[in-house]
């Protein structure tokens, strides 16, 4: 499938991972990526790889985001960005950790979208993928506000639909399992341990299966719009407390 009717598109959280992965598919299927991160130097070397166009600000930045964004025509958004914090109860998760987590998750969101959305309506075309999370909708120990965000971003993203109800501009959400790309590792104190625990032995899903899942909804007829895709691990059971690892006996 083609995306020919697009030309440009923008990816949050870019600079490594999946928004990585996703800009090097957008860049190979013809568009004019811009490529949205905090670090210079990771965009840099990025930009060198593909061509896209790097933008360096924090989405958190309503007037940032504005200035950036505001006077392109855009028509694909693509809300990767994303900030995750462990904690182990949802009443000892610090101020801090809550406001890093909503500025990112959710107030960097809408600022894309207060950004580009209007152009989008008054073009009558234009596609948002929002990446969320299986934790938006299942219950991950030790993640209880990264899950509300992410089950925050869930239901913005089924009442975008609504709001943009007849103006051509469709919405989607994907919602990945376990992805190897080491933010699970930025989670723990010892990241040889976080290894052993997140990834060796196991089969998650790597960024580059997620840039091929936004490049189907994205290539999908204008008729259709997948508006929610949960992706997990052949290996990974709902609710992300099940994982079997090779090597390990079948459960009967």
């Amino acid at each position: 499938m083609s995306l020919d009717r697009y030309q440009s598109a923008v990816v949050t959280g870019a600079s490594r991972g999946i928004g990585a992965a996703i800009v090097r598919r957008l860049c190979r299927s013809g568009l004019a990526v811009h490529a949205i991160a905090r670090s210079a130097a990771d965009l840099g070397t990025l930009a060198a790889e593909t061509g896209c166009r790097p933008l360096v600000l924090d989405i958190a930045d309503r007037a940032a985001v504005q200035a950036g964004l505001g006077s392109l025509e855009v028509d694909v958004l693509v809300n990767n960005a994303s900030a995750a914090v462990r904690s182990n109860a949802s009443w000892e998760t610090p101020e801090t950790d809550v406001a890093a987590l909503m500025d990112v998750n959710l107030h960097g969101t809408l600022n894309c979208l207060a950004a580009v959305v209007p152009g989008m309506k008054a073009r009558g075309r234009g596609h948002i993928v929002n990446l969320g999370s299986m934790a938006g909708t299942w219950m991950f120990p030790g993640m209880p506000v990264y899950g509300m965000t992410k089950a925050a971003l869930h239901n913005l993203s089924q009442s975008l639909r609504l709001d943009l109800h007849g103006s051509g501009v469709r919405v989607s959400e994907i919602a990945p399992g376990r992805v190897e790309t080491g933010a699970h590792l930025a989670l723990m104190e010892d990241r040889e341990e976080g290894r052993r625990r997140f990834y060796d032995g196991y089969e998650s899903l790597m960024p580059e299966d997620i840039a091929d899942a936004v490049s189907f909804v994205l290539a999908a007829p204008q008729r259709m719009d997948v508006t929610f895709m949960e992706i997990v691990p052949t290996d990974q059971s709902y609710g992300g407390s099940q994982f079997f690892r090779r090597g390990a006996a079948k459960p009967r």
